[in-house]
């Protein structure tokens, strides 16, 4: 198997020849078929997820079931099933789990942070990690779906609970907040879309958005002025800037719900005031759940979604300059490709 491993900090990732993975008890062996490289790898390269070194980064995948581990059941995705992969190993039994919300597991483990990921030809997951999809998808289309758009899709539905007719301002049309946008116009909402990229404005109004602004100083104001008397029911920050953060605070209003999505080690100062005279709430947004890449699999199925202007294939020998591209803004997304379908 190839596998691109980071084996220092702030260094180009270098792809290798390895023995082929063998899957231990309860674990799923998966030939990878696409892996989306995201912000988040760029901020793993950084150093930004501490991660024991070297790893092999990779979160965003689709791939097609190998080999089953012993004690795994053949019916739940046998060998030659194309699958999505979910990132995070859950226990399924804590009490986060047993609400459902497993992307917050009490002893949570990621994919392509505390274990290798699928920057890889072969990756291993756990059993319940492995998403059946349909043999007619994408292999790269449902890469970025497990992420990309699921992670909005959590954001805007799970946390935020948007309803038709509210405003929605989304802060940042990247990798993320593009897809905010075009989920936020399929709910029936009002949406506001803020960028400092002319390129990125002119893609929101494609996705949906019904009003754009320039991203600035001013923006707030600039939105608040669009929104009226009360300001937004919603604002999504999907931007990894604390001067975004406390804009996005900013632009709220009565009421609002702040959606915090984009993350950053940086701080910024707030005085509870600002949300008690309000009564607005910030709520945080960490990925995604497996009922979340269902859905958005199937909003993608449906024509609601689409994610043309997230794939820029590559092969995993380019895993660096992808990287790059995207650290420097030149792309949305790239998707590491290993062959041509399923």
């Amino acid at each position: 198997m190839q596998a691109a491993v980071l084996r220092r900090y702030n260094s180009p990732l270098e792809v290798v020849e390895r023995p082929d993975l063998k899957p231990p008890p309860g674990w799923i062996l998966v030939d990878v078929r696409g892996c989306g490289v995201c912000g988040s790898d760029v901020f793993l390269r950084k150093g930004g997820f501490n991660s024991t070194l070297p790893i092999v980064p990779g979160h965003e995948a689709s791939g097609v079931v190998r080999e089953l581990g012993e004690g795994v059941d053949p019916s739940v995705a046998p060998p030659g099933t194309p699958v999505a992969l979910y990132y995070i190993e859950h226990c399924g039994t804590c009490r986060m789990c047993s609400i459902g919300r497993v992307n917050m597991c009490l002893s949570v483990r990621r994919m392509g942070v505390e274990y290798d990921g699928a920057f890889a030809s072969q990756v291993l997951v756990p059993e319940r990690n492995v998403i059946p999809v349909q043999p007619s998808d994408d292999p790269a289309e449902v890469a970025v779906l497990t992420d990309a758009v699921a992670t909005p899709y959590h954001g805007l539905v799970r946390i935020g609970k948007v309803q038709p007719g509210e405003t929605v301002v989304v802060f940042g049309v990247g990798g993320i907040g593009s897809n905010a946008v075009q989920i936020a116009a399929h709910l029936g909402c009002r949406v506001i879309a803020v960028s400092r990229s002319d390129a990125k404005l002119e893609l929101a109004e494609r996705l949906g958005a019904h009003h754009v602004v320039r991203g600035g100083d001013d923006a707030p104001e600039k939105v608040r002025a669009l929104c009226g008397p009360g300001g937004p029911e919603v604002v999504v920050q999907t931007v990894g800037s604390a001067v975004v953060d406390r804009q996005a605070i900013d632009t709220s209003g009565i009421g609002s719900r702040v959606i915090m999505i984009g993350t950053t080690p940086e701080g910024f100062t707030l005085r509870a005031s600002d949300l008690i005279w309000r009564e607005s709430s910030v709520w945080g947004s960490r990925g995604f759940t497996p009922d979340d890449i269902r859905d958005v699999l199937d909003l993608h199925r449906g024509g609601v979604v689409t994610t043309d202007h997230l794939i820029h294939r590559r092969p995993l020998s380019e895993v660096n300059e992808a990287l790059e591209d995207l650290q420097a803004g030149r792309v949305l997304r790239s998707v590491l490709t290993f062959s041509e379908g399923w």
